[in-house]
This record gives structure tokens, C-alpha cells and sequence, in this order.
């Protein structure tokens, strides 16, 4: 036994004992009964702090041998006395069987107390066990008393069960509060009130006042008037304005007030001139008083605890709905929710950015033939088959692609719908999420195009390799033997074919590293990059027996902003066609100039390569730069990439790539920009 129980066992011991002599001295003369008995509260609460472990039976004994020692130092028989004790005892164990099954929480609780009574149901199981366990302990101690005592009748037993039943539903609650402000080691909180519900330090002590004014006035001025109901709006203002420790002691002093006013034979009770009748008067108005406090305090705690959870609720939700509405302005996806109506519940920026606006027909429903909906084969989609009717009627809209053709699309937008149903919506609603997918069903098809164009020009040097290898191939096997000089031209076919395929493979690498490279522009001076690709060129033609180039670049090129290795890439394939598109027998004369210009963003350079070749044919100067696009077949070897790939370069640093003619000269002139590295 530690220290702690000790003091537990002590304090509960003495509180026991000065509750049963307080009882022993409320009992009316001629009746032999006690108008209240707060020791059945207080043996309650001493054994609910270790419940059905192993010191119940030293506190069920404490109870029984204190009550005993009560019972007989107030002037009862032994025999009486240890009938009541046993009673006392019998009434505490069953109020325990009964609360461990219907409120867990309050029996064998230890060093963690329920903070009181918090909900009108508990309030319920109190009265229940409280009546019942006084019911059962009735059959021992009064029972015994009408037995032994000759001039006993049934008002022992009525007085016994009522008596006990208030004492522990007025004294169990108010030793739970008082246990869980003390040992808890998180006290409970009540709900913090609020407008009706909220009592003031002032109107706690107008309380105060007017409690003891009215007792006063009814209990010991004008006690032979019959109106101690008007004691009872005190216990109505308690229970509805104060925490539930102030509506519990309230009822506890109006108990204690009007037990002692009716033993000093004070007040409207006193004139009741047959004693257990006074006594049954007594106990049900002290009864009533009690239960009106606490059932009005339980059920303003709990009506505040639920406004608060409303309150906190509706903060939640509208918390909630900011973050969504919020999220939906935010999306780049549109977002719509249609009821049943055609009526447009919720919309964000992006269904106006993608759809356009709200289209109405004269009858003030939604029109669908207004968006000029149409699915990709270019058939209409009708008002029957529209994703938000077939949603209506409960399918789940799959995503389907439709191209919406009005104000904000005047040339056509593919967008993929999803349309679902929202369960238990009243009216119906639809949620309808629009994706713009223009862009990805464009590079779709690009890249299906982009796919056939390089399995055709794969194929044709691949057949010829194929071709010329079996041919090779049989005349071996045959064991023909093939003149040297036929030999070497059906080899030099097999090598040209396998020549482009690498030019290929080599540009579908280099186009895929101008799209996906990683920028870190550095400062580049253009001037010696543009010699450098120029001297290359040179070398590279007089290796071939070809007639060099002559290609002049100005010095004064200024220095640019660039990825050195795609810069590098975007000036050889510009000299690289200078060089390559002459007519037969004329010299490439190539000029790589430049300057500066200014553009949206900052100073730009200028670069263009100026050439004395062929030319582009009118009409063709932007569709040079397409993937795959060769204006010039006959006579000249090339992919069809190299001028999308110097776009596609160019674009990625914020510039432009353009192509126009030299004039009467002749030649092309091919211009590019490139941010400045000079800002200044």
C-alpha cells in the first residue's frame, strides 16, 4: 500500500463518516427517518477509484464497519446497524456492477477520473443505477428494519430508496469533478460557452444573491405558504448559465438548505403535520431539485459541445471549400458540376478558358449545338449522346476526345471530356472535367507522320544493301567469277546506301539532342566559332575533290548567349547547306554577318548566313524548316531534318529562324537570333 492510497483511504474514510453523521442528523422526530443520506454518494465514489481489483474488499469493509460505528454512536441497535451497514455495502457493489457495464469510464478509473457527467445518456445510467442499487440494497436494510422493529411499515423502505438514490446521483458527479481537477493528468475541459449559454462573474454572483434571497424569503419569512417551487428557477438558472460545478454545488446547498430548514422546523414543509409524510415531501422536492440542476447542466454542456463541433464543422467545410475552390481556380484542367436543369453549379477560370462562356437556348437550358461539339471523325455530338446526358442517366463517362469549334477555338480545340455522376446528390449533379489535349494529339500524329517518313527512308537504303548483298552473295556461291571492276561498283553502291542510313541515324540524334539538351547558356564568341565551322568546311571539301567554298565572316560578329554545342550545331548545318545547294559547276560564296537588335525580351544578335545557291521556291520558305521537308530531291543528298533541327535550337534560346531571297543575285539568305551577351 503506498503513500497515495493511504491518503486515498484516509480522506475518503473521513469524508465517509462526516457524510453518514450529517445523515444521521437530518432524521425528522416522530418519523425515525433521515431526509437525505450523502454517505450512499460518497461509498459510491470511494469505490469506483479502484473498481473490481483486489482493494474493493478493504473498501467494502471500511464502508460496512464505518457505517456500523455511525449507525450505532447516533443511538441505533447493533442489530439494526449491521443490517444498514450490510445494506450500505450491498448498495454501493450493485451501483458498481451496474455503472462497469453501462459506463465503463466511472468504475475502477484509478489515477485518471472521468471529468463528471458530459452527456444526458450518462446522466441516464446514473439515475438507472442509482435507483436499482438502492432497490436491492432496500431488500436488506429496511427489510431488516420492519422486521426487528414493531412499529416499522413500508415508509422505511420508500424513504431508504429514495434518499440513497439522490445521495449518490448528488455527490457521485460532483467527486468525479472534483477527483479529475486534482489527479487527472489532463483535467477535462468543459466546452467553452457562448451567448445564452455564458454566465458572468456578475450574474454568478446575482446567482448567489438570489438563491439565498428566495430560500430565505420561502424557507423563514412567509414559511406557511406553499410555494418553495419558486426555489426551483434557481436550480433552472444554475443548470442553464454556469459550468457544471457550479449547477452541482447549487444543488447540493438548496439540498442542504432545505434539509436543515425542514429539521429546525422551518419553512413550508415543516407545517406537513404527519412526519413521514413531511419526510416523503422533502426528499422528492430535494429529488427534484438535484435531478432538474444536473440534467439542465448535462444538457447545456452537451448542447454547447455540439454547437462547437458544428461550429467547428462548418469552419472545416469552409476551409475546405476555400482550398477547393482554390485548387479548381488554379487547374489548368476545366472543371463544371451540371444539374439535372442544365444549370451550371460550379465553374472554374479554366472551363470558361476552354469551353468558352455559358450558352443558353431561348428556353434558358444549356446549349450543347452552341459549343459546335463534334467528335473526331466529324460527326455532331448530339444533346442524347452528350457526355453530361449520359452522366445524368448514371454512366460513367469514360475520356473521350471532341473537338469544341467556337469564339475561344475559332479553329477547333480537341478536348478529352470525363464526365461522372455525384452519389446522392439532390438534385442530380455531373462533374465534367475538361483536358485540352490539341497539343498531344498534334504531336500524336506528328510523331506517327515523323515514324513513317524514317521507316520509308530507312527502308529504300536498306533494300538496296539487301538487294546488292544477295546479288553478291549468289554469284559466290555459284562461283561466278565477277570482274573486279563490276565488283567494286555493286560495294560502293552497298556503301552509299549505308552512308545514308547513318546521315540519318545521325540527324534523328541530333534532332532529338536539339530537343532534349539541357540549356546552360554561356558566353560563346560567335565570331571564332563561325571561323572555326568555316575552316572545317574547307578542309572537308578539298578531302572530297571538291571546289572549297569561299566563306567570309565578318569579325565583328558579336558574342552570344548560347549552349556552345548546339550553337556550334546551328551554324555548321547552315554553312553546310550554303555549301551543299549550288547549281553544278558554281563555286559556293558564303557570308556569315551579323548584328545587333532589339527584342521583347532584351538585345538580341542578329546572325545570317548569306549564300549565292539555288534558292528556296516561293511560297516554300517557311515549310523548309518542317521535319522531313526536302524541297530539292534531285541531285541533292539529305534527311529533310537538318533545317528543323536549327529551329528547333533556336526557339529553345528565345529566337527565330526565317529564310528569304537574295534578290536578283540569287542565293538565300537564312537568319537567326540569339540572345546578346553584351546587355548593355
Amino acid at each position: 500500500m503506498n503513500r497515495v492510497r493511504l491518503l486515498d483511504l484516509g480522506a475518503f474514510a473521513g469524508y465517509f463518516v462526516l457524510a453518514a453523521y450529517l445523515g444521521r442528523q437530518a432524521v425528522v422526530e416522530g418519523s425515525g427517518l433521515a431526509l437525505v443520506w450523502p454517505a450512499a454518494g460518497v461509498a459510491a465514489a470511494w469505490l469506483a477509484v479502484t473498481g473490481w481489483r483486489r482493494w474493493v474488499v478493504v473498501d467494502s469493509l471500511g464502508v460496512l464497519v464505518l457505517t456500523w460505528g455511525v449507525y450505532v454512536a447516533t443511538g441505533t441497535s447493533a442489530g439494526i446497524a449491521i443490517a444498514l451497514a450490510i445494506a450500505m455495502v450491498v448498495q454501493a457493489l450493485v451501483f458498481g456492477l451496474l455503472v462497469s457495464r453501462w459506463c465503463p469510464a466511472w468504475w475502477g478509473f484509478g489515477a485518471e477520473p472521468p471529468p463528471g457527467v458530459q452527456r444526458l445518456r450518462e446522466l441516464g445510467v446514473l439515475l438507472a443505477a442509482a435507483f436499482a442499487s438502492a432497490v436491492v440494497s432496500a431488500l436488506v436494510g429496511p427489510v431488516a428494519v420492519i422486521v426487528l422493529v414493531a412499529d416499522a411499515d413500508w415508509s422505511v423502505l420508500v424513504s431508504w430508496v429514495i434518499r440513497n438514490s439522490i445521495g449518490i446521483v448528488a455527490i457521485f458527479p460532483l467527486s468525479l469533478l472534483a477527483r479529475n481537477a486534482a489527479r487527472a493528468s489532463s483535467p477535462g475541459r468543459n466546452p467553452a460557452p457562448f451567448g445564452p449559454h455564458r454566465g458572468s462573474t456578475v450574474e454568478f454572483v446575482a446567482l448567489v444573491v438570489g438563491s439565498l434571497t428566495v430560500g430565505w424569503l420561502i424557507f423563514w419569512v412567509n414559511d406557511s405558504l406553499p410555494i418553495p417551487f419558486l426555489l426551483l428557477a434557481t436550480s433552472v438558472w444554475a443548470g442553464t448559465r454556469f459550468s457544471p460545478w457550479v449547477a452541482d454545488v447549487h444543488a447540493l446547498l438548496i439540498a442542504a438548505g432545505v434539509v436543515v430548514s425542514t429539521v429546525l422546523d422551518e419553512g413550508p414543509f415543516a407545517a406537513i403535520s404527519d412526519p413521514v409524510s413531511e419526510v416523503l415531501a422533502v426528499q422528492a422536492y430535494v429529488g427534484l431539485a438535484v435531478v432538474l440542476t444536473l440534467a439542465l447542466s448535462v444538457g447545456r454542456r452537451e448542447s454547447v459541445a455540439l454547437v462547437q463541433r458544428i461550429a467547428a464543422s462548418e469552419r472545416t467545410a469552409i476551409e475546405q471549400a476555400a482550398t477547393m475552390r482554390t485548387i479548381l481556380d488554379t487547374m489548368a484542367d476545366g472543371v463544371s458540376v451540371v444539374d439535372d436543369a442544365g444549370e451550371i453549379v460550379l465553374r472554374n477560370p479554366a472551363a470558361d478558358r476552354l469551353v468558352g462562356e455559358v450558352r443558353r437556348t431561348e428556353a434558358g437550358e444549356l446549349d450543347l449545338a452552341a459549343y459546335d461539339m463534334r467528335h473526331p471523325d466529324g460527326t455532331a455530338v448530339t444533346a442524347e449522346d452528350s457526355p453530361v446526358t449520359r452522366a445524368l442517366a448514371g454512366e460513367l463517362v469514360d475520356p473521350i476526345d471532341v473537338v469544341l469549334r467556337n469564339a475561344v477555338a475559332p479553329d477547333g480545340r480537341m478536348v478529352q471530356l470525363t464526365a461522372r455522376p455525384i452519389p446522392d446528390s439532390d438534385p442530380p449533379l455531373v462533374v465534367i472535367v475538361f483536358h485540352d489535349v490539341t497539343a498531344d494529339r498534334r504531336e500524336r500524329d506528328e510523331l506517327a507522320s515523323f515514324a513513317g517518313v524514317v521507316a520509308h527512308d530507312l527502308l529504300n537504303p536498306l533494300t538496296v544493301v539487301e538487294g546488292w548483298s544477295e546479288t553478291l552473295l549468289e554469284t559466290a556461291q555459284a562461283g561466278v567469277v565477277v570482274p573486279p571492276e563490276k565488283q567494286v561498283v555493286q560495294l560502293e553502291r552497298i556503301r552509299r546506301a549505308a552512308q545514308r542510313m547513318q546521315n540519318l541515324i545521325s540527324d534523328l540524334l541530333a534532332y532529338t539532342t536539339a530537343r532534349d539538351l539541357r540549356i546552360t547558356p554561356v558566353r560563346v564568341d560567335l565570331a571564332a566559332m563561325a571561323l572555326d565551322v568555316a575552316r572545317s568546311r574547307v578542309e572537308a571539301s578539298r578531302v572530297s575533290d571538291q571546289p572549297p567554298p569561299v566563306i567570309t565572316v565578318d569579325p565583328a560578329l558579336p558574342d552570344v548567349l548560347a549552349e556552345p554545342v548546339l550553337l556550334r550545331q546551328v551554324i555548321d548545318n547552315l554553312v553546310g547547306n550554303a555549301v551543299k545547294y549550288v547549281a553544278p559547276g558554281v563555286c559556293p560564296e558564303i557570308e556569315v554577318r551579323g548584328r545587333l537588335v532589339d527584342g521583347d525580351d532584351g538585345p538580341l544578335v542578329l546572325v545570317e548566313v548569306v549564300d549565292n545557291g539555288i534558292g528556296i521556291p516561293a511560297g516554300q520558305h517557311t515549310r523548309v524548316f518542317d521535319t522531313f521537308h526536302r524541297e530539292h530531291r534531285e541531285g541533292y543528298r539529305g534527311t529533310g531534318l537538318g533545317l528543323s533541327i536549327v529551329k528547333r535550337i533556336v526557339e529553345r534560346h528565345g529566337g527565330t529562324a526565317s529564310a528569304r531571297d537574295n534578290g536578283a543575285g540569287g542565293g538565300t539568305t537564312m537568319t537567326v537570333t540569339f540572345p546578346a551577351a553584351d546587355v548593355g
